[in-house]
């Protein structure tokens, strides 16, 4: 499989998941129970499993982004445009 690379558009915490809204020009698959990291703000990287996929979003019906339904972010706050990708 191909390595995933995407930017982060918006993030939201939830009571027991975080959703990663992508930008719409990621490359790669991914499915549940994959794992990725996205950047943080002070550099460094934070690992995380996907609970599941969702597309679309409120924000445009006509052109609905790719959402992650992820694990693992451990409170960590991700801000717009951090990059998501295959741990190497």
């Amino acid at each position: 499989m191909a390595p995933f690379h995407a930017v982060l558009r918006q993030h939201y915490r939830l009571e027991e998941v975080d959703l990663l809204v992508l930008e719409e020009s990621y490359v790669g698959d991914v499915g549940p129970g994959d794992e990725l990291a996205i950047t943080l703000t002070d550099g460094g990287a934070q690992p995380f499993r996907i609970h599941d996929l969702a597309w679309g979003s409120a924000m445009s019906a006509t052109a609905p982004p790719l959402t992650l339904i992820v694990k693992g972010l451990d409170g960590k706050e991700p801000a717009p445009g951090a990059v998501i990708t295959t741990p190497v």
